[in-house]
């Protein structure tokens, strides 16, 4: 048993390293006075944390979930403590704190422990070879997987080494029947924990991959996009509301550049060049893969820049639009949608696609000279557009036609 101690556990966040996601979470485990600190990997606007209750404002479903992870945080200190004081005479902040981590070795480290590593190790690239997009749709699969864990097998965690090819199929059967997720949605989330797998694999942790014999291919799907008359309808559209006409020219700007949401919110004025020739380009780096993409600017989408950038009044690193947040674009989206008389599910994303259908291969662009424009890392990945082009499969064949070709 052990002697008389203090101990107390408290959450605070860090403002002065505050971004525009919020401000660093940071749990303090004191012990006999000595303290110890770590982040718990989570961020919460600066105006919606209380101080005194140590947890967030609001009831938002983010904000929701916050604040039970800081609630199972605090649980399993207390329950570390408690665990301690009933085996050891004289208890350390340190020994607390690394059962709080869960720090282990090798295989008996668990999964949601390795992956809350890795989502450290992500958050840390944020902005360098790491976007915010992909930092969330990890933490989003680690948060799968543990309801996954505690849903199916009654745990917070399981060892590594303990993880076998049946918690894989769990664990996609899961996410498909309880989370209402699609097949390819599903093989995306277990995609992104097979990184965790492959590093312990590396690290001698485990000998045989749980994924062995389960297949992470997805199932074809054609891209939805507009036909040409649904793009002009859209264009025709009289629009008396600011923010539907503001997101209608960004959906028209992104249908002939092609430009992903991402890249059209992140575009500087020092991206828009022009030539020797008086013609304006926008030459890029895409954010999701970092290839370059250059795009010559038609008419249309340069007069929607000059509607919403005065280029006098500008520096080089200024942002050219002034867009929200995507969900809400793609909500203003499905009102302009509908006054246009479109039933297609219409996204800002199908802007994309329209680009690389109706804009460019059905006018006969190349297909190389679309995947360049699209910033493609490989023409396979452009190749799945050409597919779904009926009309252009009927304009090809009204070549062969035209080529004098007779049965004898």
């Amino acid at each position: 048993m052990t002697t008389q101690q203090t101990f107390s556990v408290l959450f605070f966040i860090r403002g002065n390293r505050a971004n525009k996601y919020g401000a660093p979470l940071i749990l303090r485990i004191t012990v006999n006075g000595k303290q110890r600190e770590t982040s718990i990997h989570r961020r919460v606007p600066i105006d919606r944390w209380n101080k005194s209750t140590q947890r967030a404002r609001g009831s938002s479903p983010e904000l929701n979930e916050l604040n039970l992870y800081i609630d199972n945080i605090k649980a399993k200190a207390v329950q570390a403590y408690s665990d301690l004081k009933n085996t050891e005479e004289f208890i350390t902040v340190d020994m607390v704190m690394n059962r709080v981590l869960g720090k282990a070795e090798g295989g008996h480290q668990g999964v949601i422990e390795l992956y809350d590593k890795y989502l450290e190790e992500l958050e840390g690239l944020i902005g360098k070879s790491c976007s915010y997009t992909l930092f969330r749709k990890n933490r989003t699969g680690r948060r799968h997987l543990a309801d996954f864990l505690k849903a199916k097998h009654s745990c917070s965690d399981i060892p590594i080494a303990k993880f076998t090819n049946d918690h894989v199929n769990g664990f996609y059967v899961y996410l498909k029947a309880e989370k209402g997720h699609c097949h390819n949605t599903a093989v995306r989330a277990l995609g992104f924990f097979k990184k965790i797998t492959i590093r312990a694999i590396r690290s001698g942790w485990i000998k045989i991959d749980p994924f062995l014999g389960f297949s992470l291919g997805k199932h074809k799907t054609d891209p939805i996009y507009l036909d040409q008359d649904e793009v002009n309808r859209i264009i025709d559209l009289k629009l008396s509301i600011k923010r539907l006409e503001q997101v209608r020219d960004l959906f028209i700007f992104s249908c002939y550049t092609g430009l992903a949401y991402a890249d059209v919110k992140d575009l500087k004025v020092d991206e828009i060049v022009k030539t020797k020739e008086d013609f304006y380009w926008i030459k890029t780096k895409r954010k999701k893969t970092r290839v370059k993409s250059h795009i010559p600017l038609l008419p249309l989408p340069f007069s929607i820049i000059r509607k919403y950038c005065d280029f006098a009044s500008v520096e080089g690193e200024d942002k050219v639009f002034d867009v929200s947040s995507n969900q809400k674009v793609n909500a203003y989206l499905k009102e302009i949608a509908d006054l246009a008389g479109i039933t297609k599910n219409v996204t800002f994303h199908v802007a994309r696609h329209t680009f690389a259908t109706t804009v460019t291969l059905e006018n006969g662009i190349p297909l190389e000279t679309v995947s360049k424009m699209l910033g493609h890392s490989s023409l396979i990945t452009t190749q799945h557009y050409a597919r779904v082009l009926d009309s252009k499969i009927s304009k090809d064949m009204e070549v062969l036609r035209a080529s004098h070709l007779r049965i004898a």
